[in-house]
């Protein structure tokens, strides 16, 4: 492992703002997919019941994991962003960014190992969401999962898989306006104009919508996405990559 590398690896494992990150992807999602359906399978009338048999596409794992695709789309890129725009950000805001100019190791080599080890980390939480999710649904009483239930897990783990490529790009606007602020302000965006595009009847074109209408469906009242229109995402994330390297590569301390 190369000295980049090693010590972005060291940032991330020690780091608190990644641990609460993936504790909280982990676990929050499942458990409000559950309380959602268990509100709806109350059958009330108060506001919660109501809005939970309105959100999930029916009873038992379908409505759990219909639940649990609707919230993680935005969980997922807003948590992943949020760590993203820290591992970027913080050099500006710590200043640690001056030292990068005097090391031997090439600036484009250390925002190659961030981005790498960055994927690496949401694909490694992507797939933990499903795990949880799986143990959460069996646990609570939800059987096994059947067939359709098994077909469902599978579109959770490529959106949970894909929402975190999908945040890469932030990186691009922690680097260009040198600090955490941009990137939150890029992450809104991006999560704003998502829910705009779903609204409008885009956002199976929308790389930040298209893997979330893609994973709910006909069945939730979402128009059909072709499998091969998610590799938009990939493609995203590549030029999000390729820009924020050449980004560090070009950029002068500020």
């Amino acid at each position: 492992m190369s000295a980049a590398y090693a010590v972005e690896a060291l940032k991330l494992r020690r780091s608190r703002v990644v641990l609460v990150a993936t504790v909280a992807l982990a676990l929050v999602p499942a458990g409000m997919a559950r309380a959602f359906l268990a509100a709806a399978e109350q059958g009330g009338n108060d506001p919660a019941s109501l809005k939970a048999q309105a959100m999930l596409p029916g009873p038992g794992w379908a409505g759990y994991l219909g639940g649990l695709v609707q919230i993680y789309a935005t969980a997922g890129v807003v948590g992943v962003g949020i760590v993203v725009g820290w591992c970027f950000g913080r050099e500006y805001a710590d200043r640690t960014v001056v030292s990068l100019y005097a090391s031997a190791t090439p600036r484009e080599d250390v925002a190659r190992a961030k981005l790498v080890l960055l994927t690496a980390w949401a694909t490694a939480v992507g797939v933990l969401v499903v795990a949880v999710a799986l143990v959460v649904g069996v646990v609570t009483g939800l059987g096994v999962p059947d067939g359709e239930a098994a077909r469902a897990v599978g579109r959770v783990a490529l959106l949970a898989v894909l929402s975190g490529l999908l945040a890469l790009p932030v990186a691009l606007a922690a680097s260009r306006g040198r600090g955490y602020l941009p990137a939150v302000g890029g992450l809104l965006v991006l999560v704003v104009v998502a829910q705009v595009a779903t609204v409008a009847g885009a956002g199976g074109w929308w790389p930040w919508s298209a893997p979330a209408v893609w994973a709910m469906g006909p069945e939730a009242g979402m128009p059909e996405v072709p499998v091969s229109r998610l590799l938009l995402v990939p493609l995203v994330a590549l030029v999000g990559a390729v820009a924020t390297e050449r980004w560090w590569r070009r950029a002068e301390v500020g």
